[in-house]
């Protein structure tokens, strides 16, 4: 007897419920997969060159960030910086320090201890002293972090190249509501992101309540300094139910599509952005569910804070590998 005939026979709870038994060793299989991947690649698991200089970017992104942060004080980060001068001295007697992850860091260092010794501000001699010493390895020139103003920011590009370099993460937020009309246009625009065979899973939480912003605040991890300054938080989610048990990477894929494709229609709105990772825990995914009533069958997958310009705001320049490196012939 086939599929169709026995869903007509079955009541409907008994026949899903026949589907499960079906389909669980298959779904048993696929976790077991990425099971063993995780266990023998992720980081944690892993401390060769690939997730060591991971792990010095996540370190630099944070310094990074506290550069560029509105209302940035003097003396922050000394742990911080210790860590990196740590990381990178084990880095560089063991990999040396060509790749682009060890110069945006060197980068971000210099400039640190520049923005310091500007202001007359004193570090702590170990951190100057450690900074100092690692300079040497440097070889790019400028700063990781630059002042800009709102006009140049949104300047018209003459093509696509120029309005995607123009884009960046942008953590300044004015105290201006941003029009409703133009983030519905950026998200009717992000709705040209492809999906799989057009499914059409991704789904848009727009947060604006003081209680939705401050839950989001609370249970995301990267917002500190800025989160409570935007003016919406986005909530990018895809629909499970699109999907069949081996594609469960596909709700991500699909929706991590569409927000670059949001990341670029806010930005062609005049709207400035940030993304930030949705990556939370059972205890908060439940809350986050709950508090903000998402569909349980919706899988969080960004968050995106939202504002309009300030007059003048300073942007992290994130530098990118070299094309060659992350490029394979086969």
């Amino acid at each position: 007897m086939n599929t169709r005939n026995l869903k007509r026979l079955l009541p409907q709870s008994v026949f899903l419920w026949a589907k499960r038994i079906i389909f669980a060793p298959k779904t048993n299989k696929e976790m077991r997969y990425h099971r063993k991947k995780v266990l023998h690649f992720s980081s944690p698991f892993n401390y060769g060159e690939n997730s060591t200089l991971s792990d010095l970017m996540i370190t630099s992104h944070v310094l990074e960030k506290g550069i560029t942060m509105p209302g940035r004080r003097l003396g922050f980060g000394y742990e911080r910086v210790r860590d990196i001068l740590n990381k990178c001295n084990n880095i560089i007697s063991t990999w040396g320090a060509e790749s682009v992850f060890m110069q945006a860091t060197l980068l971000n260092l210099k400039q640190y201890l520049d923005i310091h010794e500007e202001a007359e501000y004193e570090l702590p001699k170990d951190i100057v002293d450690g900074i100092k010493g690692v300079l040497p390895y440097l070889k790019e020139t400028g700063e990781n972090c630059y002042t800009t103003t709102k006009e140049s920011y949104f300047a018209p590009a003459k093509d696509f190249a120029a309005f995607a370099h123009s884009r960046h993460s942008i953590r300044w937020f004015a105290e201006t509501p941003v029009d409703d009309k133009k983030l519905m246009a950026a998200i009717q625009l992000a709705q040209t992101a492809p999906s799989a065979c057009n499914r059409q899973g991704t789904r848009v939480k727009i947060i604006s309540s003081k209680e939705g912003k401050e839950l989001c605040c609370r249970l995301q991890n990267g917002n500190r300094g800025f989160g409570d300054k935007a003016d919406k938080w986005l909530l990018v989610t895809s629909e499970l139910g699109h999907w069949a048990t081996i594609n469960l990477h596909a709700p991500y894929v699909d929706g991590g599509i569409f927000t670059m494709n949001l990341l670029y229609a806010l930005h062609y709105y005049g709207i400035v952005a940030c993304t930030l990772n949705a990556h939370l825990d059972e205890k908060k995914r439940e809350e986050l569910h709950r508090v903000l009533s998402i569909p349980e069958s919706e899988l969080p997958v960004a968050f995106i804070v939202i504002g309009n310009p300030v007059d003048t705001f300073m942007v992290p320049k994130s530098q990118r590998m070299k094309v060659e490196d992350i490029v394979q012939i086969i």
